[in-house]
């Protein structure tokens, strides 16, 4: 299929081959009909993709404060490779699409193939010949409303969900600063819903549509409106640095009035007029409760309705239930019609002022089907090298760390990969010719030519997926944690008979760095005490690890540090126990022995921004080491080895491995076996929810 896509490393935009994505459990697969063009958000978007690698310094300083902590922490090759697997991964264009269902996941119902329905939101209603929505961001169409209105559905919660934001009601005076699409829209709703609308533009053919409307008055300027008047007041036009938007809106509210920014706008403003006013200032987050939300939007959960009145879907549900009534209209705001051929030149042209709405068209398509394509065009030539390895999930640590792994290595030859969106596969595909992209990993594993993978994935799909390539017969590269509960390593078990005679290898990398073999090389016999700090940093609220369904961070990450000291002792693990500290943030200390009588720490807790994130020291009779965050390693006192431009934890070293492993057909006795794996990850999931005494 092809999509619209920004490219922020090409500076571009383009429509691209795409894989056909494929419905997850709360998700529905949707053939586009038409979308809609917001003018506002999209060529500001279009904007900061061709924008020069300073300005987006510029316009996102903590993305620029995160890169250089990177750099300090981890040094510049890795930093280099991060920058370039963020700017090289593409990003959808549109938030409005109307379509017909193709397919349902499993948990969803209200919905049969063949259905109108109307999407909504950024990454999911996009301009795209096929979609993938969560099932509380789609609405079936009543047979009142055609396709070109429906797709105003999102743009008309949004202004629902701001005039709830603003509390007006029938007789309130509002004003609202700015009238393009947006803009428009609230005018509208907020008349129909009975409030006194005046509209202050400087743009003379916007004015012109807005008092089409009746009853509505407009001011070219907020200095021409009348002072202290309104109740509340409503800015849908953009403010960054030295705007004077909310000033504007101050002046114009009544006495404890209120104002709601709709618009892309900072809120900085004098305060003397919102103290002495005490007035109200509100946002609006996009169209309703359950937008962000991951339970609502991933999930399929929905709020209760005597707790929650207006989510998102509800608020579609009343402006399709409003067009069908004939109360809401939009079919005035379409300014221009295009083919979705058609669609980069029409960005190219830049923003128009008297352009508000703009429907793309899509051409039926009945005889597509979800198959594997090359979004560059070329036909994929059968490969000869013996390694022939696709990838199953292409996220951020996939892009950076491994994959120019594996594309230096002179065995292996990338052929193929899937992602859960599509997105992040067609990135790979832009910088290796020929690389086959497809819609999901049982298409992938299906792939003859491919004889291994390495699965880099979300964690809860971690065991299904290893079993699922074991049983295709692949060699097996499983990023850890190998699951995130008894069940998935049970599904394992399973599978495992039937991996005997293929590699299977967990990504604990930091088994084989160059500093773990110098310890090895050095460690007295006998007893040994380990204590390895690691010291981990807030992810952001919104961050897929705090999912409930994915096992939380510590879980996807503790078996690292075991799985190191396991390494370095080489004896039975006999005693793994876990005291949490704060469950929640994942604070933990796990301890740990062996047969031969040596002991291990792991603190795993929140650090600050100054403290190294693993710190491993080892004592025995008559021996000392320090290991410094893979920068430096000290034994007996004495710097052995350091890394002066970065960290080496061994990922270079671990492909290295696993490639010769496939090559030669043998197991290096360095590498565990699965059953040896599945046991660590059993042990951890069972201290982890022992209680503590």
């Amino acid at each position: 299929m092809k999509s619209l896509l920004r490219f922020p490393g090409e500076r571009k935009l383009a429509l691209t081959n795409c894989p056909i994505p494929l419905p997850g459990k709360n998700t529905l697969l949707v053939q586009t009909c038409y979308s809609l063009i917001s003018p506002g958000t999209e060529f500001t978007q279009a904007g900061e993709t061709r924008a020069s690698l300073l300005q987006k310094a510029w316009q996102r300083p903590d993305l620029v404060a995160l890169t250089i902590n990177h750099l300090k922490s981890e040094g510049l090759q890795s930093t280099l490779r991060r920058v370039d697997n963020r700017l090289g991964r593409p990003m959808h264009m549109g938030y409005c699409a109307v379509g017909r269902v193709e397919a349902t996941g499993d948990n969803v119902s209200g919905f049969v193939p063949k259905q109108r329905v109307v999407m909504a939101g950024m990454g999911q209603a996009n301009h795209a010949e096929w979609n993938r929505v969560s099932v509380n961001l789609a609405c079936p169409i009543p047979d009142a409303v055609a396709d070109r209105n429906a797709a105003f559905a999102p743009l008309y919660a949004l202004a629902l969900h701001a005039l709830r934001q603003g509390e007006t009601s029938i007789g309130d005076n509002i004003a609202i600063i700015g009238a393009g699409l947006i803009g428009q829209l609230v005018a509208q709703t907020a008349g129909t819903a009975g409030a006194l609308v005046t509209v202050i533009e400087p743009n003379p053919k916007r004015r012109a549509f807005a008092t089409s409307k009746k009853h509505v008055r407009c001011y070219a300027t907020a200095n021409d409106a009348s002072e202290n008047h309104f109740d509340a007041v409503y800015i849908c036009a953009p403010g960054k640095a030295d705007h004077h938007l909310i000033d504007d809106a101050a002046r114009l509210c009544r006495d404890r009035g209120m104002i709601v920014c709709i618009g892309n706008v900072e809120p900085t403003g004098k305060r003397k007029a919102l103290y002495e006013k005490e007035i109200t200032l509100r946002q609006v987050r996009s169209y309703g409760p359950g937008r962000y939300d991951p339970n609502y939007e991933e999930r399929g959960e929905d709020y209760p309705l005597a707790y929650v009145r207006w989510t998102i879907k509800r608020n579609m549900q009343a402006a399709l239930d409003l067009m069908a009534d004939k109360r809401f209209d939009p079919s005035p705001l379409i300014t221009s019609e295009i083919d979705f051929e058609n669609i980069v030149d029409h960005f190219a042209m830049g923003p128009d002022p008297a352009q508000l709405a703009t429907i793309v068209r899509y051409r039926p398509f009945e005889n597509t089907k979800a198959a594997p394509l090359a979004p560059s065009g070329q036909e994929s030539e059968p490969v000869n090298g013996h390694v022939r390895t696709g990838l199953i999930g292409v996220g951020n640590y996939s892009g950076s760390s491994l994959l120019p792994l594996l594309q230096r290595h002179p065995e292996v030859e990338v052929i193929a990969c899937c992602s859960q969106s599509g997105l992040a596969a067609v990135a790979r595909s832009k910088k290796i010719d020929g690389l086959r992209t497809y819609s999901g990993a049982d298409a992938l594993l299906a792939e003859d030519e491919v004889n291994s993978v390495i699965i880099a994935t979300r964690h809860d799909s971690h065991a299904e997926l290893a079993a699922k390539a074991i049983a295709t017969g692949k060699h097996v590269w499983l990023e850890k944690p190998m699951a995130v509960d008894q069940a998935g390593l049970e599904v394992l078990r399973e599978a495992a008979g039937a991996s005997q005679r293929r590699i299977f290898m967990v990504g604990h990398n930091r088994r084989y760095a160059p500093m773990a073999k110098q310890l090895r090389a050095a460690l007295p016999a006998g007893v040994k005490q380990f204590r390895y700090r690691v010291r981990i940093r807030p992810l952001p609220a919104d961050h897929w690890l705090h999912h409930s369904d994915q096992g939380g961070r510590t879980i996807g990450e503790i078996s690292h540090f075991i799985d190191l000291i396991k390494s370095l002792v080489d004896r039975e693990l006999i005693e793994l126990t876990c005291r949490w500290i704060d469950r929640t943030a994942g604070d933990s200390i796990w301890q740990v022995r062996f047969a031969d009588g040596s002991v291990g720490e792991v603190s795993y807790l929140q650090g600050n921004r100054n403290d190294p994130k693993e710190v491993l020291e080892i004592d025995a009779p008559h021996f000392t080491a320090t290991m410094g965050n893979w920068k430096r390693l000290t034994i007996n006192g004495k710097t052995i080895l350091r890394n002066w431009l970065g960290q080496d934890k061994g990922q270079a070293a671990a492909i290295d491995t696993f490639a010769r492993a496939i090559m030669s057909g043998e197991r290096p006795d360095l590498m565990p076996s699965i059953k040896e794996e599945i046991d660590l990850m059993a042990r951890i999931l069972a201290a982890a929810n022992t209680p503590s005494d």
